[in-house]
């Protein structure tokens, strides 16, 4: 079986660069030229700083704003100034990537808490940083995008218990069956065919998925089946291809999902530029919160959903 965020990360590479030092007491802003920004990486290597509008750092540490698009300033608190490197964060498309929403707005991980691997990482990175190596910017870009993962790792394991997409990651038996989703979501599930990849009876998964993610088995695959779907049209798939690759018998079927919870055929995403989202925030939010309505839900059951 895959660990917890493999097939994930397959439909979203977590990457970042290039790592640059920060211009303190200057807004950062996210970077118009790349619609694929997921937020920002920040590494305190000397401080400490005031994060406006979040908190003060005042150790070392690594601060990941995973979806931020508002500007934030860092700001020394000491007369010594802060030796701070900061780079932005790609996730994929930062509107289709489950993890994005489900993960904290600000994580914090002070240096002098990171586990070994971690700290290892950090090490290297602030080695890296103080010799400039051959390669120095690829070598950087790389430590942070390890360090990243590992606070996604982190991130994971403190949700256990939780509601939502990760704490239900650190369940064994429904990361079984949100594999199974996420993996091929083409096949015909029904309740029963994800039940068995649980090892339980249809009552029992229903119960707890929708206890454990927030949301009913159905929807969660509709939802995900569309984040897909979403994805292949950017890419340039046609409408009928797709359709097959995600579970529905035709274009038709497809386009009335669409229609249903988004607002708008798949024609409309088939001829947007990556990235951008045609859909009215309404019913665009119904993809990036998957509950949606109680009508909206009952709008999008698709042959094939549970």
């Amino acid at each position: 079986m895959n660990d917890r965020l493999t097939i994930l990360l397959q439909h979203f590479p977590l990457n970042t660069g290039p790592i640059r030092p920060t211009p303190l007491s200057a807004p950062v802003t996210p970077d118009t030229d790349r619609p694929d920004q997921a937020g920002w990486l920040h590494l305190l290597l000397r401080g400490p700083v005031q994060l406006e509008p979040h908190q003060p750092l005042l150790q070392p540490a690594l601060v990941w704003l995973p979806g931020s698009t508002t500007p934030h300033t860092l700001r020394a608190l000491s007369d010594d100034g802060a030796t701070l490197l900061s780079a932005p964060v790609r996730f994929g498309d930062p509107a289709l990537n489950p993890l994005i929403g489900a993960l904290p707005p600000l994580l914090v991980v002070p240096q002098r808490e990171m586990p070994h691997p971690m700290a290892a990482a950090w090490a290297l990175l602030v080695s890296e940083h103080e010799t400039s190596a051959c390669a120095h910017g690829d070598v950087l870009a790389r430590l942070a995008e390890v360090l990243l993962l590992q606070t996604l790792r982190r991130a994971v394991d403190a949700a256990r218990g939780q509601v939502g997409l990760l704490g239900a990651l650190s369940d064994a038996q429904l990361q079984r069956v949100l594999d199974a989703i996420h993996a091929r979501p083409g096949e015909p599930w029904t309740l029963q065919t994800l039940a068995v990849d649980a090892g339980w009876s249809r009552t029992m998964l229903a119960t707890r998925f929708r206890a454990a993610v927030g949301v009913p088995p159905g929807d969660y695959l509709t939802d995900w089946r569309l984040r897909v779907a979403r994805m292949r049209l950017a890419q340039g798939w046609a409408v009928k291809d797709v359709a097959g690759a995600v579970g529905y018998t035709s274009a038709a079927a497809l386009t009335r999902a669409f229609s249903h919870r988004l607002g708008c055929p798949p024609t409309q995403w088939h001829s947007a530029a990556p990235g951008s989202d045609p859909a009215t925030p309404a019913s665009a939010s119904a993809l990036h919160h998957p509950a949606g309505s109680a009508s909206a839900r009952a709008r999008t059951r698709s042959h094939r959903t549970p």
